[in-house]
């Protein structure tokens, strides 16, 4: 039996709308649900887990349907829980999965895709497995891993046109809603291939159970177990690269997306041809490309990024292709398909699993990153070893000689940096928001020695270790700063100076805000991170020491705040401080009209919202701007001049009031600075529509 052109086209569409839905939803949904667990990066690690075990089960549902019953009644089958499926429709999340605590929500994520688009996706995972098996039986002559390329190729477009074409078009629910559809329409093609199939059952083996013979002598394991390996190298070198890129910027989803479709892409070249191709290239430029990754260490410019996060994504490819390059040489005959596309998602599975589970239990850093390139370039070099045997060019052996030193040189110097710094670090703590640490800092000079937070390679806050300096904030925090100021003219100071204030503060860092604190005052600090609340208690002691009553909340700040607000009503703080964005991977969702919403409903009237961003990479002076003008009231920018005396961290401060005095204040009057874009320029940014590409700073620091 051969199969027709249409019957051929309706399948390749199947499996081409199938991949193209499995893949779109996944930075969909984590988009959605990111301002609900802090904006923390590990978000989407473990959404990818979520979907990579969801894959698992499809294809395990699909090999284990495949083994009793004919392929007419897996069609028939298939329609069945198609329309039990399409009952559950919208994926749209509710808002009661925000959570309520500051806990590892890894299961409450994975719970929550569960209920909302568990379902849908288990039926599109079983696409490949059931449709390349079918169309195998009605066509025994034709190539049906051509198929796999084509799903493959479909998810590549699902991932790169959703922030093309989707992300900045439609709101996140409208988004959900438009997939839903699609994956209506999805079911009716898939329909079409189960009653083509039905209408073929007299051809297909008289309806006899689909069970292939098994080869002579039986079915070595070490083939299942090599499948299993290869992939699974895969997908930890994908996941591990993308928790390496995310700790350098923003959580946003064309970070994840990239390399994601960069490894979907090594799927569709590898399967799309007879062997793969020639995996000796892609072993050759692994090993030079992973050994410069390795050596560069992290960026400190917009320009720098741009450049090691095309270096990373490259690397990445290259190590997808030696692996999968690998898996498609020992592809098993069409009748075992289900098996091998079972083995290669359990290989993703394992992936998952080991770093979103594992690797936080066994390492206090990312460590898996480095341990992964090592892993794929023992491949590589055992591959380059292999094949120089049976090449004809005589320079492959040298040639893949000079490769595998590159990446010795370049893992040599990453360890040495590593163990430079290991010498300085006092603690470290890794949990779902990532790796905090506590490092020494200028022990050498009695009067300048200090401990520093820090976190994604940014200093979160120091404090002196002299007793005489021990309550003396940084400059950006200390009485001259834009914050200390604000502080000094509040309008309950401005009335009488010692008057108290009630001050909240989202981001606890090292508690130095704390600082500045006076007797009477209540400062009421928001903290996602249970570590840092942690280790600023065991090494730290601005909170412990502060003339101010200090009260701790734990849990996302904005989170916190619309809780209290629809609880209790307003705290009306004289002062509500932003401090949450000295990472190197600020939280978008605290910069949005929704979060002011509920910041000034916070604020007394004529309180004051202090806000402060890293400066060297990104510019929100638009930002600034365009909520004040959004809400009406009035912005200025103090800056902390990097000049000033022990003041290298660029972090100044915005400040937001309706208090027309307070501008007129002449502490406040002569500290106010121009913005440092030197334009007019505005942007708003809502909970829907944010793009951290139009506020990166490409001058670079000091706006050079």
């Amino acid at each position: 039996m051969t199969a027709t052109p249409g019957v051929k086209l309706l399948f390749a569409a199947t499996m081409g709308v199938a991949g193209f839905l499995l893949f779109q939803v996944q930075p969909m949904l984590a988009k959605y649900i990111l301002p609900w667990f802090g904006g923390a990066a590990t978000t989407w690690i473990v959404c990818m887990l979520f979907f990579q075990v969801a894959l698992l089960a499809g294809y395990a549902y699909a090999y284990a349907l495949t083994r009793p019953i004919s392929v007419p009644a897996q069609a028939l089958a298939q329609i069945a829980l198609l329309a039990i499926v399409l009952l559950l429709l919208p994926i749209t999340p509710s808002e009661s999965w925000k959570p309520a605590d500051a806990g590892d929500p890894t299961w409450r994520i994975v719970t929550l895709l569960a209920v909302t688009v568990g379902g849908p996706y288990l039926v599109l995972a079983t696409t490949s497995p059931l449709v390349t098996r079918w169309f195998a039986a009605l066509d025994p002559e034709a190539n049906p891993s051509r198929l796999f390329a084509v799903s493959n190729f479909g998810s590549f477009l699902g991932l790169l046109s959703y922030p093309f074409a989707f992300e900045g078009v439609l709101t996140t629910r409208t988004q959900t809603i438009a997939w839903s559809f699609a994956f209506v329409a999805y079911a009716a093609l898939f329909a079409l291939c189960a009653l083509t199939v039905w209408r073929a059952r007299r051809a297909l083996s008289g309806g006899k159970p689909d069970a292939a013979p098994a080869p002579p002598g039986g079915m070595d394991w070490r083939r299942p177990a090599q499948w299993i390996l290869l992939s699974a190298l895969a997908s930890i070198l994908l996941l591990a690269t993308t928790n390496q890129i995310t700790q350098w910027s923003a959580v946003i989803p064309f970070l994840w997306i990239a390399p994601l479709a960069l490894y979907l892409l090594s799927f569709v070249l590898s399967f799309g041809r007879q062997r793969g191709g020639d995996v000796r290239f892609y072993a050759f430029a692994f090993l030079i490309l992973a050994g410069v990754v390795l050596a560069a260490g992290r960026p400190d410019t917009p320009t720098r990024f741009v450049s090691d996060f095309l270096l990373h994504v490259a690397t990445l490819f290259a190590g997808c292709m030696v692996c999968h390059v690998a898996v498609v040489r020992l592809q098993p005959p069409p009748s075992r398909l289900p098996a091998f596309y079972l083995a290669l998602s359990v290989g993703g599975a394992i992936g998952g699993l080991l770093v979103a589970l594992v690797a936080p239990l066994v390492f206090s850093d990312y460590r898996e990153f480095p341990l992964i390139l090592a892993a794929v370039a023992l491949l590589s070099a055992a591959i380059l070893w292999r094949e120089r045997l049976a090449s004809s060019f005589r320079w492959l052996a040298p040639a893949g000689a000079l490769a595998a030193l590159a990446f010795m040189i370049g893992g040599g110097t990453a360890l040495r940096r590593e163990l430079g710094t290991e010498s300085d670090v006092v603690d470290r703590a890794r949990n779902f928001y990532g790796v905090v640490t506590v490092l020494r800092d200028r022990m050498d000079d009695p009067e300048e020695a200090s401990l520093v937070m820090r976190q994604a390679g940014v200093d979160q806050g120091s404090q002196y270790v002299a007793p005489a300096r021990r309550m003396e904030p940084s400059c950006a925090f200390n009485e001259e700063s834009g914050l200390g100021k604000a502080l000094r003219n509040a309008a309950r100071r401005r009335a009488d100076p010692d008057a108290p204030l009630r001050i909240g503060v989202i981001g606890l860092g090292a508690g130095m805000v704390a600082g500045l604190g006076r007797p009477g005052d209540v400062m009421r600090y928001y903290e996602l991170n249970p570590a840092v609340l942690d280790l600023v208690n065991k090494h730290f002691t601005f909170t412990r020491d502060s003339k101010a009553r200090i009260e701790t909340v734990l849990g996302d700040g904005r989170l916190s705040l619309e809780r209290e607000l629809k609880a209790q009503g307003s705290e009306k703080f004289d002062i509500l401080v932003v401090n949450a964005f000295r990472g190197a991977s600020p939280p978008m969702h605290l910069m949005t009209q929704e979060a002011f919403d509920i910041y000034l409903a916070h604020l007394a009237p004529n309180g004051i919202l202090a806000v402060n961003f890293e400066l060297d990479t990104f510019e929100i002076a638009p930002l600034h701007r365009g909520l004040a003008k959004r809400f009406d009231i009035g912005v200025r920018w103090l800056e902390t001049a990097d000049s000033e005396e022990g003041c290298d961290d660029g972090v100044s401060w915005a400040l937001y009031t309706r208090d027309a005095a307070f501008w007129d204040a002449p502490e406040i009057r002569a500290s106010i600075s121009p913005w440092r874009d030197n334009s007019e320029s505005t942007l708003l940014w809502t909970d829907a529509s944010s793009n951290l590409l139009s506020i990166v700073n490409w001058r670079g620091p000091q706006g050079d």
